[in-house]
Parts: structure tokens; C-alpha cells; sequence
């Protein structure tokens, strides 16, 4: 499915035998193509692919390396290092790092660093402190205003 300026969606249906076949939009380049798990179409794929060989060679070499890093030695875009990385594409004895997205600090693996992350569950739990205190008076059951009655 895919989204246009205008906020509307295309999706194509057809039924194959049975099998509901969808026709979207590559994400990549944009062409018409039968739907499939990737969200690309053949032919992006197939550069998908042989984009991965480049990274994957690359990584072997440095061993750690970040998404910058891999983008300039490779010649593959941002875009695509990250997808891949979320459909865990690269398994080895190599680590790729990016930055946090709260602080910019070079991380290997999630969204935030340990740091960040502690931050906020710092603040949620003060958020969530004074709610408890607000509750801690005296509780009233439905069956101690029967028993009075």
C-alpha cells in the first residue's frame, strides 16, 4: 500500500486461483510491481542483494564500522544500510554502529543508548510516583457501604 501527497492510498487486489495477489509501489523507485514481502520490486531486490554483498564485504575487512562509514565506502544509501539492518540482514562477527536518536552517541543496536534510555525511564517513573501518593489515602469498597446500610 502506498501513500500519495494527496493522502490517498493505492492498493490493488486480484484473486489468483484462490490467492489474493496486491499491486503496490516499489518504495525504492517507484514502479508498479506484484506485491511481496520485501516491499520492493525484482529488480531493486536483486541491487538490494548485491548491495549487501558490498556491505557484508566491507564489514569482513573493518570489523565495526558505522552506517557513515559503510555509505561512503560502499556507495549504498543511508536508507537502505538501515533497512536492512531492521530485517537483520547482516549476521557475522562485525558491528555496525549508528547514533543514538536522542543524544547522537554511536550505538550498536536499538534506538537510544543506555544512557538515554535510563533518562527516561527515570522520568517516567517520577510521572508515575505522585499518582501513587495521590492514591494512598483511605479506599471505600461497594461492599463496606452495603454492610452500613
Amino acid at each position: 500500500m502506498d501513500q500519495y501527497a494527496d493522502g490517498v492510498q493505492l492498493w490493488i487486489e486480484f484473486d489468483l486461483g484462490g490467492r489474493i495477489m496486491g499491486l503496490g509501489y516499489c518504495s525504492e523507485c517507484g514502479k508498479l510491481y506484484l506485491e511481496n514481502t520485501s516491499g520492493l520490486c525484482p529488480q531493486c531486490y536483486e541491487l538490494e542483494e548485491f548491495e549487501e554483498l558490498k556491505i557484508v564485504d566491507f564489514l569482513r575487512e573493518k570489523g565495526k564500522a558505522s552506517i557513515e562509514q559503510i555509505c561512503k565506502a560502499t556507495g549504498v544509501k543511508e536508507k537502505t544500510v538501515l533497512r536492512m539492518m531492521k530485517r537483520g540482514r547482516f549476521k557475522g562477527d562485525f558491528e555496525i554502529t549508528h547514533p543514538c536518536e536522542s543524544c547522537g552517541e554511536l550505538i550498536s543496536e536499538g534506538r537510544l543508548c543506555a544512557k538515554c534510555s535510563k533518562n527516561i525511564l527515570d522520568q517516567v517513573k517520577t510521572s508515575e510516583s505522585p499518582k501513587q501518593e495521590e492514591r494512598s489515602g483511605v479506599r471505600v469498597y461497594s461492599r463496606d457501604i452495603l454492610k452500613n446500610k
